[in-house]
């Protein structure tokens, strides 16, 4: 369980640990990956370091290495060349040659393109949701009561999972789960900025009241609910996004 300090920013500065990379717990395993599967390898090694970036295990300024990388995963340097250079692509780290690379700012232009998918694509699920003929929300119920334990014991890193859980949810009721696929590759910052507010979100009521508002909706098949709340949800982590800038200024592009 992850208990977050106050939510000032002294408390949100004082939750984060800076931890050297051979200290992270790759959340994988290289099981299985051969060197007859490099593009398997190199997608394995981007996957661990986007997670550890969107989770801040990674910070913003961190640097990052090639030989350091491959021992921290046991692979070899070529596929971990690969995925430097895919996060490079999405901005998520800069790489200057035979200098360093480093762990990106957080871009707030990328968090408001990805509000405005999320948003979009949500609202868009919820509609083709109400639309079904059999809509079962015990899946999502559980998750939400779930959510709300995690509130309750101000447990950071479940209420987080569980919040994803329950947005995924929502796509799936759609029938359109490999949306959210698309959606979640997409808000990496988002995700960053998020986490940096956890502090804020733990001790926000309204963020729980706003998930059992779109389970009601979805019972009751009430789209101008389900519409209004959705827009008020996705869009609220920009409102904590002055203070959190102000708090770390080194955390964001300029």
């Amino acid at each position: 369980m992850t208990a977050l300090p106050d939510a000032g920013g002294s408390g949100i500065r004082g939750q984060l640990r800076v931890s050297p990379l051979d200290a992270l717990q790759p959340i994988g395993s290289v099981s299985g990956y051969t060197a007859a599967s490099r593009g398997r390898i190199s997608d394995y090694v981007y996957d661990e370091l986007c997670e550890a970036i969107r989770s801040l295990r990674l910070q913003p300024g961190a640097s990052l290495s090639e030989p350091v990388v491959a021992t921290w995963l046991g692979v070899s340097r070529a596929p971990v060349r690969e995925a430097f250079t895919r996060l490079a692509d999405q901005r998520l780290i800069t790489v200057v040659p035979q200098v360093r690379s480093q762990v990106a700012p957080i871009s707030m232009r990328d968090v408001s393109d990805a509000v405005f998918v999320r948003n979009s694509l949500e609202t868009g699920a919820f509609r083709q949701a109400i639309d079904a003929h059999v809509l079962d929300l015990s899946e999502l119920q559980g998750v939400v009561d779930l959510n709300r334990e995690a509130f309750d014991q101000r447990d950071a890193e479940a209420f987080f999972e569980t919040d994803e859980q329950l947005h995924r949810l929502v796509f799936s009721l759609a029938g359109v789960s490999r949306l959210w696929g698309f959606v979640r590759g997409m808000k990496v910052n988002l995700d960053r900025l998020r986490h940096l507010s956890l502090g804020v979100a733990v001790d926000n009521p309204e963020l729980c009241t706003e998930h059992q508002a779109i389970v009601d909706a979805l019972a009751n098949r009430d789209e101008e609910a389900g519409m209004a709340v959705i827009h008020t949800h996705t869009h609220r982590v920009l409102t904590d996004s002055a203070r959190l800038q102000s708090s770390f200024p080194d955390f964001f592009a300029p």
